[in-house]
């Protein structure tokens, strides 16, 4: 199985609660996540355990967008948020996304982090694995999220 990870993290002058109803709120991602074209389904609310929504990604220069279909299997709010997929970009390419939020001098630390494992046996052109791995490992797309999510909630109301 071939694997990437990567980490983002900012400290954002909100509380965890407020954090977490922003960035489990999938509705919320289109324009403040880099990648997020569309989201459909019931996503105008905060993502509890079980809830389901599709993101249409589209990498940048991309003109096509790829539909990923989400799960929240952790929903501790103002704590913990944990999505998965099983299909990120191909079928059985798995994807896990750890949200954490953690008080912090009158503010909020988060984190998020991503893993995504593409089985050996997949039926997937090595070239694209590695340009799809390669995506993932590059936090910059992921450090932009995290900086937009930051500048939003930030922003005098």
């Amino acid at each position: 199985m071939r694997t990437a990870t990567t980490s983002s993290e900012t400290t954002i002058q909100r509380t965890p609660e407020e954090v977490f109803a922003f960035v489990t709120t999938p509705l919320n991602w289109v324009g403040t996540h880099p990648v997020t074209a569309e989201v459909k389904g019931d996503a105008d609310s905060a993502a509890d355990i079980g809830a389901r929504w599709i993101e249409v990604i589209r990498a940048p220069g991309e003109t096509i967008g790829q539909d990923t279909h989400w799960l929240a299997t952790t929903a501790a709010p103002g704590h913990t948020w944990v999505i998965e997929t099983d299909q990120l970009a191909f079928p059985g390419v798995r994807c896990q996304i750890v949200y954490t939020f953690v008080a912090r001098d009158g503010g909020t630390y988060f984190r998020r982090d991503m893993s995504v494992l593409v089985p050996d046996d997949a039926e997937i052109d090595p070239d694209v694995v590695d340009a799809l791995l390669a995506g993932v490992s590059d936090s910059s797309i992921h450090d932009q999220y995290l900086a937009n999510v930051k500048a939003k909630l930030e922003m005098p109301r």
